[in-house]
């Protein structure tokens, strides 16, 4: 029997926000010029004044369904 195996924990952004400019994956929909995201996993930031970031990509819309902190994988 395969057991089901939870490293880290997920949260929605209503319920909780990572610490401020600190690298988590996220799932994601939205666009970043002509690439669409549908419930694609990305690396994003949060920050108070700015909100959801990232450094590779430059959302047009951006809605994040979830995030996980990367601290079990040593960040």
């Amino acid at each position: 029997m395969i057991e089901k195996q939870v490293i880290v924990e997920w949260y929605r952004p209503k319920e909780k926000l990572p610490e401020e400019d600190i690298a988590v994956i996220a799932t994601v929909s939205g666009a970043a010029g002509n690439t669409e995201f549908r419930h694609a996993l990305a690396v994003l930031y949060w920050c108070k004044t700015e909100g959801w970031y990232s450094t590779d990509y430059s959302f047009d819309r951006l809605l994040v369904h979830a995030w996980c902190d990367l601290e079990p994988y040593n960040g």
